[in-house]
């Protein structure tokens, strides 16, 4: 695995852990892998549902039990394998324990990431940002923001997969101090997303807030 993330999302098949027990941002080893050319795909079909998306052109691919990580640049050793560009972590988790009011209006991403942002098991001490809903062609969609406080930031973005309830989760992160690079690369990163071969439309992407501003710590009181 090429990187240790910080999953905020868990219950996972990732031992089910808790988030004082996940992962940081941080690479623990280089594999030997190539950069990967233009026009390869990355695909989870692991849950019944066929995703994919185009690997950008020069980015690795790493395949986990329970996601895909696709990454832009890997931490050198010198550094301690700090992140050093954006990293995509792909994955559909069990949402068994996260009660949904299902009603004709009812956004379940949404509701689902209200109910995360107020468990500190999974936000830890994070700084975390309100979710928004929004449509993603006709699917249910929403998003919130971290400040990781450990020089990362990270959005968290979820697309409903159906009437089952099911979503799939892009925790993408990457140094805070890049953070204005992540909304100019949504539509390049996940607009080319198929949802069992079928293409779901970049335009929602292009829609969201440009900057996007991720929490930060308060001034302190004078």
């Amino acid at each position: 695995m090429i990187v240790k993330l910080l999953v905020l999302f868990i219950a996972l098949n990732l031992a089910g852990c808790k988030l004082d027990n996940q992962p940081t941002a941080v690479i623990t080893q280089t594999p030997d892998v190539s950069p990967i050319p233009s026009d390869t795909w990355a695909v989870l079909d692991t849950t019944g549902i066929n995703l994919k998306v185009k690997i950008p052109t020069g980015w690795e691919m790493d395949n986990t039990d329970s996601g895909i990580i696709l990454t832009e640049h890997m931490g050198k050793p010198e550094t301690g394998g700090i992140l050093e560009g954006i990293v995509v972590y792909i994955f559909i988790p069990p949402l068994d324990e996260f009660p949904v009011n299902q009603t004709e209006d009812t956004n379940v991403a949404w509701q689902i990431m209200k109910q995360i942002i107020k468990n500190p098991d999974y936000v830890g001490n994070a700084l975390v940002s309100e979710p928004v809903a929004f449509d993603w062609d006709r699917h249910d969609a929403a998003y919130y923001l971290l400040n990781n406080r450990d020089g990362t930031v990270t959005l968290l973005l979820a697309i409903g997969l159906g009437d089952d309830q099911r979503l799939a989760v892009f925790h993408i992160s990457l140094p805070e101090d890049q953070a204005d690079r992540l909304r100019p690369m949504l539509p390049e990163l996940l607009g080319s997303l198929t949802i069992d071969d079928i293409a779901v439309d970049v335009s929602a992407l292009r829609q969201l807030p440009d900057p996007l501003v991720f929490p930060v710590n308060a001034s302190p009181t004078p």
